[in-house]
């Protein structure tokens, strides 16, 4: 097999785990509007979130964040190996870079940052990956985003909301919103990503992963060794 099939045939899976990840998004979204009612759920989400959130703070246990990522210390490395290859696929693949890029961003942000916050909070595992699929899905990401991006400032010490890669007029979070809408334009539709957006995403996820988690990491009284393994042990050195 050539380096094209394989190529291909990779540019080809990463389209098939996005459109699945979508569906499953989808199917936890419709399995919580039926639990509270799909119009209350619309109406009342954001209200009840930022009304709580003095509350929710309060009961968020950083123990827990941090106990998590002790017991999950390669959580980081499938969106690393995913950058990784986007950027060995650029510039010559840029529209499969794109996909790798994004999926790649996607990861750090719902299961090496969101995904461990929300067990901090709502205690249950199996709860916690149900919030974390829906605040991933296009309706639900923007109702549960104050909520949780202010515990990762409180605990974590980053504010997405406001942050801004070096030389970039946008936060963060709109690019994030931004590289996501184009990956979903070319799966989706098959609409080609303008000039730009691929090397844009790369950016992104490699702020997320080497910007953004190593300082949340940090902030919880731990490191990283390498390839972004969390480790909670002292280590001592000795003096020469």
């Amino acid at each position: 097999m050539s380096y094209e099939d394989e190529d291909d045939e990779r540019y080809q899976e990463a389209l098939q785990e996005a459109a699945h990840e979508a569906a499953a998004e989808e199917a936890a979204y419709k399995h919580f509007s039926a639990e509270i009612g799909s119009q209350w759920a619309r109406d009342h989400a954001d209200e009840l979130f930022q009304e709580h959130y003095e509350d929710a703070v309060s009961a968020f246990q950083s123990e827990r964040l941090t106990s998590y990522y002790v017991k999950n210390p390669g959580l980081a490395r499938p969106a690393r190996d995913l950058l990784v290859y986007a950027q060995s696929l650029m510039p010559s693949f840029p529209q499969a870079a794109l996909v790798f890029a994004v999926t790649a961003a996607e990861l750090v942000w719902k299961k090496v940052l969101l995904e461990p916050i929300v067990f901090g909070l709502v205690h249950t595992e199996g709860l916690a990956n149900l919030v974390t699929e829906l605040t991933l899905n296009h309706t639900g990401m923007g109702r549960f985003k104050f909520l949780l991006t202010g515990i990762l400032s409180e605990f974590g010490g980053v504010d997405l909301m406001k942050y801004k890669r070096d030389g970039s007029p946008n936060t963060l979070w709109e690019e994030i919103s931004a590289i996501q809408k184009a990956r979903n334009g070319l799966i989706h539709e098959g609409k080609q990503a303008p000039d730009g957006t691929p090397a844009l995403a790369i950016s992104v996820a490699e702020a997320l992963l080497n910007i953004i988690f190593p300082q949340v990491i940090t902030k919880l009284g731990l490191h990283l060794h390498e390839n972004q393994t969390v480790c909670g042990s002292f280590h001592w050195t000795k003096d020469k």
